[in-house]
């Protein structure tokens, strides 16, 4: 039996659809384009609509150049909140957002189908886009930094991750990405991400909710001139979050199951000690990338986490799918909403 993909191009008005290659996906019921809305290209989830938000924003960045203040102001960018709405077009090669008038006079964003894989739904997407649960072995981990970038210890870590081919998440304060661009610049040409971690480490739920979005859209802004990119992930400082803040961000909010309490030890020996203890597969360790004790700890955490059968493995791979926005991740198979 031979099923079709359809691909839906759709503007406000147009109202005709027409089917493209061959593929092993049950075709999808027929829908005229005025009825194709994002809850149908993502199964009626709020959090993947939120996704699509945030990407349209780094999207528009990406193709425009903005400057800093521009991106700072991407936070605000009108962009829907409806799973009915169905300002879009739908095309083999891109979702292209149609936006309302805005400040950057920007009338359309083109998000590439290659970065809406797991968030649009296989039936609408082009074979090679398809969504496939990657296979790991049981024992993965996800190391992730907290509170850099340091001019001298954050070269040094990264050296030591590629050496034992161990890929990290840095999630980064703005106004130390201010003043040390280049090693963020470092972190990603070492094949990192690198995540959002507030301007200058508040509580973020003991600001107003204006407040707590400008500590993400400063250091978004740092980031991105710092490295043409705007970060994927929030973590909130000290893990403090609550409905919401968690939902003013259009991101993956970013927490951990294994505390390393490097912060509080100050002392190598017993970093390793407890992240060897409180280890098991599937776990988002959480680490600091600004004190020397930290740093010196890693070599044997990794070594000692290898001997055991662990691989190192990136978020998406770990959680098994692409991380969603308004969602809070603990580790695999730990997720949950506000």
């Amino acid at each position: 039996m031979i099923n079709k993909h359809l691909f839906v191009t759709l503007g406000i008005t147009a109202a005709s659809f027409f089917a493209l290659g061959i593929s092993n996906h049950s075709a999808p019921q027929a829908h005229a384009a005025a009825n194709l809305t994002y809850g149908k290209i993502t199964n009626n989830s709020l959090h993947r609509l939120g996704t699509i938000r945030q990407l349209t924003r780094a999207q528009l960045a990406a193709d425009h150049k903005l400057t800093g203040k521009q991106v700072q102001q991407l936070v605000y960018l009108p962009l829907p909140k409806r799973l009915t709405a169905h300002n879009f077009t739908l095309s083999k090669k891109a979702l292209t957002i149609h936006l309302v008038k805005n400040s950057y006079g920007v009338k359309n964003v083109a998000i590439p189908l290659s970065k809406l894989t797991g968030i649009i739904l296989n039936r609408y997407m082009p074979a090679k886009y398809d969504f496939v649960k990657p296979k790991t072995p049981n024992k993965v981990v996800s190391m992730t930094f907290d509170d850099g970038p340091d001019p001298t210890l954050t070269p040094k870590l990264l050296k030591i991750l590629k050496h034992y081919n161990v890929p990290a998440t840095f999630f980064e304060v703005g106004s130390s990405v201010i003043r040390y661009p280049s090693i963020s610049r470092m972190v990603l040409k070492y094949g990192n991400q690198i995540g959002n971690h507030s301007w200058n480490h508040p509580d973020l739920t003991s600001l107003s909710s204006a407040k707590a979005l400008h500590q993400i859209a400063l250091t978004d802004a740092a980031i991105y001139k710092a490295t043409g990119t705007i970060p994927a992930y929030v973590r909130p400082p000290y893990g403090s979050v609550n409905s919401r803040v968690g939902n003013l961000y259009d991101r993956p909010i970013v927490r951990w199951n294994v505390d390393s309490r490097d912060w509080a030890y100050l002392n190598t020996p017993k970093t390793v000690q407890h992240v060897l203890a409180t280890t098991h597969p599937g776990s988002i360790i959480l680490m600091h990338d600004i004190h020397p004790t930290s740093v010196a700890a890693v070599p044997q955490i990794i070594r000692s986490l290898k001997k055991r059968g662990y691989t190192f493995v990136t978020l998406p791979t770990l959680m098994q799918k692409p991380l969603l926005a308004n969602l809070q991740y603990f580790g695999r198979g730990n997720f949950r909403g506000f």
